[in-house]
């Protein structure tokens, strides 16, 4: 079986707008698939799914608060593409079998592909989750809140195999699935990949038969991934109905609720928290003036960039440093941060460009580590329109690479790195050379990557010899960067990488061509 040739190409559109992953860094290798379509396209259609032998994947702990973290995973950017060409040719034999998005049950991640590579296009499901849930509760007494402990991780995969074959998904998908989730949790039987964006809707897929469940014994409730909301009449009810979705959840999947996060509220204090929760209810004047600049320019588009030039005299006003750093303050400065809030108002940030919170960032590094990628990922859109020193940010970040908070975890350090890669002027390529010999894989990736910024042939000369005791993906950021290299040498070194390479290594080879073409 092999995928349709629209598929890939939608599959291409859409990793490069919206990168590959959720929680990690955009990766360089967007740049070649922007710049390599159709011989991407000519490899993927010829693969045969059933068989394709999934690569290996990256994992790292990343933080969701100053506490709690999270088990990331980014795939190899090839098997990427191949997961969402798949998701996007049978996704809607999935959606098909949920609860319908009219009812206004389900909220999370409705698939609905559109043609600029948008996978879900039900942006604001999460406002709207709590906007209609707080006008229901005005009809009822009691209401329940609760949470699945864990859930991705505990997702088990006969479970999704099940619905595969519940939803009509062929047997040579299946099994493709199937496979990869076994050779990310290392034959575990349970949990499925963080961090990928397709990874939702099978997440969504998992709790079909609860929701219909739910549905069948005529319990008003709405559900956004693995939060519920269960309406009732008196406490008794309540108690009642938190005991059968108790049931339902450990006899369907062996879920279990999260304790801490399981309530029975009267109905006027669960008013008042959805309230709070409404992502894009702003907390002062300040917050509510950037959020219509940014929307007004954006037409809603969280993806689209603004251009500093197109905002008024007003416009920069409402976003000058002052009160860009006070609105961080009123999030941040407070016994228990809202960092949900501080990453999406990064990303907000992001959309522009302006440099006004670059110093508050660097100067809260700390504070901000829990929205560390969104604060990356903000200083990274900065760098056109920042007039004080690049250098000095960059020597900044680099002191930071020695913190033993930033060394206790390797995901910060990555996100650091990957400052470099996207912005010469933070400069201080000597210092990242210094530390490369003694640095795991992931970190070299980084600096070899960061070193196509500047003249590195000379440096990445004296790399050939180790690029066979490199890690795959640092030998990827090797090929990428050898086209810095003069073109008879570089054609040389390939020559002599080609025998290395098996059949699945669809990418290097695809990167080979790319370099002879630079």
């Amino acid at each position: 079986m092999k995928l349709q040739e629209n598929s890939i190409r939608w599959a291409i559109t859409h990793i490069i707008k919206e990168s590959d992953n959720d929680l990690f860094p955009r990766p360089y290798e967007l740049n070649i698939i922007r710049d390599s379509v159709e011989d991407i396209v000519e490899v993927l259609k010829n693969i045969e799914i059933g068989s394709y032998q999934w690569n290996s994947s990256r994992r790292f702990l990343i933080p969701k608060d100053s506490t709690a973290f999270r088990n990331a995973t980014q795939l190899d950017i090839f098997d990427s593409l191949v997961f969402v060409a798949i998701i996007y040719e049978y996704g809607h034999l999935i959606e098909e079998k949920r609860l319908p998005e009219i009812d206004n049950v389900i909220f999370s991640y409705r698939f609905h592909p559109l043609p600029d590579g948008t996978l879900y296009s039900n942006k604001k499901a999460w406002e709207k989750f709590y906007t209609i849930s707080k006008q229901l509760a005005e009809n009822y007494s009691h209401i329940i809140i609760c949470d699945i402990s864990d859930f991705y991780n505990q997702i088990y995969l006969h479970t999704i195999e099940n619905q595969f074959i519940n939803c009509g998904i062929p047997n040579q998908i299946n099994k493709s699935i199937k496979d990869l989730i076994i050779s990310i949790t290392q034959r575990s039987s349970k949990g499925i990949p963080i961090g990928p964006h397709c990874s939702h809707l099978l997440a969504e897929m998992s709790l079909i038969p609860f929701d219909d469940n739910l549905k069948l014994q005529n319990i008003p409730f709405k559900r956004y991934v693995d939060d519920i909301i269960v309406f009732c009449n008196d406490e008794k009810d309540a108690r009642i109905k938190l005991n059968i979705i108790a049931e339902i959840l450990d006899k369907e999947q062996r879920l279990v609720l999260q304790r801490q996060k399981t309530r029975i509220l009267k109905s006027g204090v669960f008013i008042e928290l959805c309230e709070q929760y409404l992502l894009e209810k702003p907390i002062n004047k300040i917050e509510s003036e950037i959020i219509a600049i940014i929307n007004e320019h954006s037409e809603g588009d969280a993806y689209s960039k603004i251009q500093p030039s197109e905002l008024d005299d007003e416009d920069l006003k409402s976003l000058s440093q002052e009160n860009i750093e006070q609105l961080f303050d009123s999030y941040l400065k407070v016994s228990d941060p809202n960092y949900e809030r501080i990453r999406w108002l990064f990303r907000r940030l992001s959309q522009i460009g302006l440099p006004n919170a670059i110093d508050y960032a660097i100067e809260n590094f700390y504070e901000l580590i829990p929205a560390l990628n969104d604060v990356c990922l903000y200083i990274s859109s900065c760098a056109n329109n920042y007039s004080s020193s690049w250098n000095t940010i960059g020597e900044e970040i680099i002191d930071l690479l020695d913190d033993e908070m930033v060394d206790s975890n390797e995901f910060y350090k990555l996100a650091l790195l990957n400052l470099f890669i996207y912005n010469n002027n933070l400069n201080n390529i000597d210092k990242l050379i210094r530390l490369f010999g003694n640095a795991s894989g992931n970190i070299k990736r980084k600096i070899i990557l960061s070193s196509i910024n500047y003249n590195s042939s000379s440096w990445l000369r004296t790399l050939k010899e180790s690029y066979n005791t490199f890690d795959d993906w640092t030998k990827r950021a090797y090929l990428i960067a050898t086209h810095k290299l003069p073109k008879e040498e570089r054609e040389y070194f390939y020559k002599g990488v080609l025998p290395t390479l098996n059949e699945s290594n669809y990418f290097e080879k695809i990167i080979m061509k790319w370099s002879k073409r630079q």
